[in-house]
């Protein structure tokens, strides 16, 4: 008889725990999750001050480390083997940057910036549509696949000589918008390329906790008044992933960091607006894109 209440009363315990952990996820779920109301009240106040927004919010939340990124040297034999099919080029060195030339490209390092021209491609657009732009793009990238191995194709901009496919690196669930490789296609082929790659080692530190999307959207309002670049502005596209900022990728021993930042894309300008998730504070001023430079 004793043994009958013993159990009853360990199920009923045990019952108890259950709905005090369900209780407890449940809690932590909304800590980390934006309310239906916050949502409405956030695309309320934008529309309000001119900024329509044609893209859902980010509402899902977890605490986000940085991350260790090596600053990486080449050899001249690795980048003609990259870049040239394994060409012997002719290098110019200079203070900031070097460059290689080949018979038909030239290419220019600059820290973990890199820039490559093909001078004998014609631009312009002409016939080029932007589904066969991506597609020459992504041939293009499969030729540098033991770099650039795990970067996705992100967006495809037209541009007046054609096409600009970006690619950005991706790391586990999140983009790396410092490590990115930008095509640029004509209806000729490829006629440039630009990139920026820093390996990613792994998370340094403990993780944070980081601003929600509508905290950034709002700090991206106050400034976009205060720019005058216009009285209103469409809001296509947020992303959350990770950047380098000026303030926090400083290298030590040849290693830099990534932090969390949101990316806002704009229909008015082709260069994202970007977030630190951390601060929720603008990475740069705004300015217009004649005056921006990736």
């Amino acid at each position: 008889m004793e043994w009958g209440y013993a159990k009853k009363f360990v199920i009923v315990l045990l019952i108890l725990l259950n709905i005090c952990l369900l209780g407890l996820n449940y809690r932590q779920s909304r800590e980390t999750a934006m309310t239906a109301s916050q949502e409405r009240a956030v695309f309320e106040v934008l529309s309000e001050n001119g900024i329509t927004m044609y893209t859902d919010l980010i509402l899902e939340y977890e605490p986000m480390s940085r991350l260790a990124c090596a600053v990486p040297t080449y050899t001249k034999e690795e980048l003609e083997r990259m870049f040239f099919q394994g060409e012997r080029t002719t290098v110019v060195p200079g203070a900031e940057q070097t460059v290689y030339r080949g018979a038909d490209a030239a290419l220019t390092i600059s820290g973990y910036h890199g820039s490559l021209r093909y001078p004998g491609v014609a631009t312009g657009k002409g016939e080029l549509q932007r589904g066969a732009a991506l597609e020459t793009a992504e041939q293009y990238l499969a030729q540098l696949q033991d770099v650039f191995s795990d970067f996705v194709a992100d967006h495809t901009s037209e541009t007046e000589e054609g096409f600009r496919v970006t690619f950005y690196e991706q790391y586990r669930d999140r983009m790396i918008f410092s490590n990115y490789i930008a095509i640029y296609v004509s209806e000729s082929g490829v006629y440039q390329v630009t990139f920026s790659y820093c390996p990613v080692i792994g998370p340094n530190g403990d993780e944070k906790d980081i601003f929600y999307s509508d905290e950034a959207l709002l700090t991206f309002l106050r400034e976009w008044k205060k720019s005058n670049l216009g009285e209103t502005a469409t809001i296509s596209r947020m992303e959350l992933g990770y950047d380098m900022t000026e303030k926090d990728s400083a290298s030590e021993q040849e290693i830099c960091y990534a932090v969390p930042c949101y990316y806002v894309y704009l229909m008015e300008r082709e260069e994202p607006v970007r977030i630190n998730a951390y601060t929720c504070q603008m990475v740069e001023p705004l300015v217009s894109d004649a005056a921006s430079v990736q």
